[in-house]
């Protein structure tokens, strides 16, 4: 029973009941639950959410680049071997990890009592414990969308596809959930119908998510203020460690909130411990997160293939600059947008981290709130590989990529390692499977040649990158398919 139980909860966290807070007559038995406010809160009356974290993650699909039907299907099966399973397999959605993440908060009774009570009545209504918001070409190729949106079925109850090209949060440009551009640019979304997943009909109900979904996004929006807010980055090709997201959840419950609701007590050899009693006690204004070591996978290919599997894996473990996937920043209640420096990801560490005190002094960069300004960045080391990039003819960087799809970096080492990785290990920190991840590595291989061509007429377009150095390997690439014929040229 406690096995069943255990798997209920998990069920339930996953795809919790949402529902707007005037419910229809029919639905005047529902409970929805908002745990207290904190100490910090800066309104009167404490606004609608049903956590003290409003997180987002935010991944771009083929913006700008609609059209591209080959290589919208060759990111479609990245998407769905990658990045949605470790987007569904997080450990937050387990019981277990939820009452230790809130185990030193003054929240640990409610959260106790709200999963007792999900345990035991179907009425229960409560926010998503994270958004995941997927911008896509509000032209996308319609196939594409229906596609894609069956591909996202099994997260629907935290997961929304926008029509939009507009792009917040951790970048180099002001803009994201705190200071509402981010909700607001969904909520115009749902006005103008370009909300494509859960699809929006009228009425509510329980199985009309969409429209539940709306006021899930509004309540997100109106409580902006009232709560820390976290906003993580993820491209669609690209996963995140199943533990990373209760890890940055766990991190901000310890340092954005007000001691009097969060009572964690940093111990020795903790992650992110500290040297003195005072910083033991300081709370940040706003934090950094980026993961320390990552996975990189070339997909295998009809021109790569040594180990007849999904293709080879590549550690790497020494850290010279935030990488994008799980790339975040979090605000405490009472910082605004403009309180945060933003930089892109390459410039976060050497100015965040490595920037003399003299040199911040003389900047005027008064820094988070950690003494030393230093500690503002955090280098996700537990858990200790935390992200995962596909590295294949998809990308637009064609970063440690060459032609026909070969790495910049391999050799006999990583092969037999890579080969003991898809065993088990990678399903297991990452939710992705071996068997999943070949089926995308030969579709891709099927359709190789259309899909590098796509790649070529995308590169350049807005939000893309556009290297000269990317051209030419995917030139490289069909030039290398036509067998010494030459090449064709290709219409951009």
């Amino acid at each position: 029973n406690t096995n069943n139980t255990v798997s209920t909860i998990s069920h339930y966290l996953r795809q919790p009941k949402i529902q707007p807070l005037v419910q229809s007559s029919h639905h005047n038995n529902s409970h929805y639950i908002q745990l207290s406010p904190a100490k910090n809160d800066t309104s009167n009356n404490a606004r609608p959410w049903s956590w003290p974290i409003i997180h987002t993650v935010s991944t771009r699909f083929m913006q700008n680049q609609g059209t591209l039907q080959n290589l919208a299907r060759s990111r479609l099966k990245l998407l769905e071997a990658v990045c949605l399973p470790s987007m569904q397999h997080q450990s937050i959605f387990h019981q277990n990890k939820l009452l230790e993440l809130y185990e030193n908060t003054k929240w640990k009774d409610e959260v106790t009592s709200m999963i007792h009570r999900a345990s035991n009545s179907s009425s229960v209504v409560v926010d998503p414990l994270f958004l995941w918001i997927i911008k896509v070409d509000p032209d996308i190729d319609k196939q594409i969308l229906k596609e894609l949106n069956d591909i996202l079925e099994p997260v629907r109850h935290f997961t929304l596809v926008v029509g939009s090209n507009n792009n917040f949060g951790v970048g180099i440009k002001n803009g994201g959930w705190r200071d509402g551009q981010a909700g607001q640019d969904i909520l115009d979304a749902f006005q103008e119908e370009r909300v494509f997943f859960p699809e929006l009909v009228a009425g509510y109900d329980d199985e009309n998510l969409g429209s539940n979904m709306h006021q899930v996004i509004r309540r997100a929006y109106e409580a902006r203020d009232d709560r820390v807010v976290l906003e993580t980055r993820l491209d669609a090709d690209d996963a995140i460690n199943v533990e990373y997201i209760a890890q940055l959840q766990r991190m901000a419950l310890k340092n954005l909130i007000d001691t009097n609701d969060s009572k964690f007590i940093r111990k020795p050899n903790d992650d992110d411990d500290d040297s003195t009693a005072e910083q033991a006690i300081q709370k940040a204004r706003w934090i950094y997160w980026c993961a320390e070591k990552h996975f990189e996978w070339n997909p295998s290919s009809p021109f790569y293939n040594p180990n007849n599997d999904a293709g080879l894996i590549t550690l790497f473990g020494q850290f010279n600059y935030c990488i994008t996937p799980g790339l975040t920043i979090g605000y405490a209640v009472g910082t605004e947008e403009n309180d945060v420096p933003h930089y892109e990801h390459t410039d976060i560490y050497p100015e965040i981290a490595l920037k003399s005190d003299r040199q911040r002094k003389k900047d005027g960069d008064i820094g988070c709130g950690f003494t030393p300004a230093s500690e503002c960045l955090w280098i996700v080391d537990n858990p200790k590989i935390s992200a995962f990039r596909s590295r294949s003819m998809t990308s637009a960087g064609m970063f440690n990529i060459e032609a026909a799809g070969v790495p910049s970096f391999g050799d006999k080492r990583n092969l037999a390692t890579s080969k003991k990785l898809w065993q088990g290990q990678i399903e297991k920190w990452f939710g992705i499977s071996s068997e999943k991840a070949k089926e995308a590595a030969d579709f891709m291989g099927d359709n190789y040649i259309n899909t590098v061509r796509d790649n070529i007429r995308g590169q350049c377009t807005h939000g893309h990158s556009c290297k000269i150095s990317s051209v030419e390997k995917l030139q490289r690439t069909i030039d290398l398919s036509e067998e010494g014929a030459g090449g064709i040229e290709i219409s951009v």
